[in-house]
């Protein structure tokens, strides 16, 4: 039986946290009470921790070769499996939003407008990531095929060349949906988990070049950032923004590896116990977090606040911990209400 990769629980609470922290940041820095030196604090922890969905897709990437690698596969069952798994609670949340938008007078209904939204993924700004992931999961066949029977260093190179490639020559409607857009960071997941034997100790032996270069990724990522968008000032083409941002998630994701091991490996249990837990409800964390968001800004509004930094504290402390205890609460729930409808199976291995 194969040793958990405990840190990857770490590494996905990590993303999680921060993609909340991504939006909460995001709606303070365009306010017009926001002063310019606020902007450029908020810009840099908005650009520093914009790592998340390429590296969502690279622990979804990782686990499954990790655990499939080995094994025979029914891909009907395991579509069915993992599907069943994102969809159900995706389309549960699509309906949720649009309820909430027409009850607000955001939205009309419609029918034809409810099913773009739902196919495309784009009810709320968030959901796109559940349209990418789906496409990697009916994928998962032929990257599993070609890791397992070629050289996988030659592999990865393809792989890294053709999202460049791809990022830096098409552009269409919903691009930032398309598999194609992410396709390295996806393999960078197989490639990591067939050697990662062989890489984490490189890993742990230059953590402090792998820091200096994700300080130094998000310096440049943020400075372009506050240019272009902060101060309208044109500074970069577009093909160079996505080059910086394809290198800066490579970075990050090593960087934030890195962190997740040294805490795997250190003593503070109660703080693995809390990464362990987070984990386990990230999904859902994800799904629910813009509609806090919305409801704890009209608190702050409501409450006059002007200073970005207040509002920022008060909504981080609002929305992660809704999110948190109630992802954890829900699937405290689950699994304890699981022990009376799941049949027990003698020598059954997880």
């Amino acid at each position: 039986m194969k040793k958990k990769v405990n840190e990857l629980n770490i590494h996905r609470a990590i993303a999680c946290i921060s993609v909340v922290l991504v939006h909460i940041s995001a709606g303070l820095i365009f306010l017009g009470t926001t002063g310019l030196e606020m902007k450029f604090l908020l810009s840099f922890i908005n650009r520093s921790l914009k790592f998340t969905t390429p590296t969502f897709i690279f622990i979804s990437g990782f686990i499954l070769f990790y655990v499939y690698q080995n094994r025979e596969i029914n891909y009907l069952s395991f579509w069915k499996k993992r599907l069943g798994v994102i969809l159900g609670p995706y389309i549960l949340w699509t309906i949720f939003y649009y309820g909430y938008f027409i009850l607000t007078g955001a939205y009309n209904f419609s029918w034809e407008f409810f099913f773009e939204k739902l196919i495309f993924a784009d009810m709320v700004y968030h959901l796109y990531f559940i349209l990418i992931i789906t496409q990697f999961y009916f994928l998962f066949g032929v990257f599993r095929y070609l890791f397992v029977k070629f050289n996988s260093h030659i592999l990865i190179l393809i792989f890294f060349l053709s999202n460049l490639l791809f990022m830096n020559n098409f552009y269409f409607k919903y691009v930032d949906r398309f598999f194609m857009q992410y396709i390295f960071f996806f393999a960078l997941g197989f490639y990591l988990s067939k050697n990662y034997q062989e890489f984490k100790p490189k890993i742990l032996a230059n953590k402090f070049i792998i820091t200096l270069s994700y300080l130094s990724a998000c310096g440049i990522y943020a400075f372009q950032f506050i240019y272009m968008s902060v101060l309208n000032k044109p500074l970069f083409s577009g093909q160079t923004v996505n080059n910086i941002w394809f290198i800066f998630s490579l970075i990050s994701i090593i960087f934030y590896l890195l962190v997740s091991i040294k805490i795997e490996e250190g003593q503070l249990d109660y703080l693995k116990r809390f990464f362990y837990k987070v984990s386990d409800g990230s999904y859902y964390i994800y799904l629910s977090h813009p509609f806090v968001l919305i409801l704890a800004e009209k608190v702050v509004r409501k409450l006059g606040l002007t200073s970005a930094s207040l509002s920022f504290i008060i909504l981080t402390f609002i929305v992660l911990g809704v999110t948190i205890s109630g992802a954890i609460g829900y699937k405290s729930i689950k699994n304890y209400l699981n022990i009376f409808t799941k049949p027990k199976v003698a020598n059954s291995k997880i």
